[in-house]
Parts: C-alpha cells; structure tokens; sequence
C-alpha cells in the first residue's frame, strides 16, 4: 500500500496537469544543482524506483533520494543558468496510475566544465494518486542519441 491513501470516496486529488507543471519547474531547480522541489515530488514509499540517466537503479525512498540529491550534485547554478524543456510524447491515466514519455533537453553547468552542456534523455514516468496529488513512483531516463 502507498504512503499516500485516497480518504473517503471524495476524489480531491490535484490535477495532473498541475502536477506536470510542478515536475517542470522542480526540473529548473534540479539542473542548476538543487534536489529539494524534485524529491517533494516523489513519493517516499518504499516500492519507488530509479533506472537512472546514468545506467544505476535503486529502489527505495532512502535510495532514491540519495540518487536525485547525487544527480543535482552533477550540477552547479553560475551567472548562465541552466533549463530543461520537457516534451510529453504521451500520457494516460488508468485508475490510480499515470504516466508520461518525454523528451527533455536543453543545458545545463556540469561541475568540472566551464561552459554549459547539453541535457537530452528520453523520459518515462509514473505517477501514483496520493490524497491530495500525484507523486512520482518510477523514473527511467536514458540519453537521447542526436540525430546524424
């Protein structure tokens, strides 16, 4: 069972739309080296998952905290900040269940570069209905090859 349970009959969830946007802009806050608006974003049940960007997996909520926290620490904030656009491919909801594909790129400051770099991943997500708003339960990233 989810560390977030529904209470009554009454459906008073946030819109995932809503959600969305707050993933997008804890996604800001992630690639300029700040892990905190991401992590509220998660569910912190122990059945969370992360095949990581990198090729690791965890599973968890300690573990994958500690995997977002070790991911923005790749990254740095400095006079160019760094972006993230996220283009949803597709999206459901079955029940209690929804997902996105996507696509995020843009750039970012990696520590030990001086210059920002390209951030490009394919990006599937799933969603768990809480209470009051959907968190993320599974994140598989995995970089996006360019295009010859």
């Amino acid at each position: 069972m989810s560390d977030e349970s529904k209470s009554g009959g009454e459906d008073v969830t946030e819109p995932l739309d809503q959600v969305l946007d707050r993933v997008l802009a804890a996604a800001q806050q992630f690639v300029r080296g700040d892990s905190k608006g991401i992590k509220e974003r998660w569910s912190h049940a122990d059945d969370v998952s992360i095949f990581g960007g990198g090729g690791g997996h965890v599973r968890g909520w300690e573990q994958v905290r500690q995997s977002l926290e070790g991911g923005a620490g790749l990254f740095r904030d400095g006079q160019v900040s760094g972006h993230v656009e996220v283009d949803i491919i597709a999206r459901g909801t079955s029940g209690d269940l929804s997902y996105t594909v996507a696509v995020e790129h843009g750039e970012a400051l990696v520590r030990g570069h001086a210059e920002p770099r390209p951030v490009m991943l394919r990006v599937t997500q799933i969603y768990r209905r809480g209470a009051d708003t959907w968190k993320i339960i599974h994140r598989h990233a995995d970089a996006l090859a360019a295009r010859a």
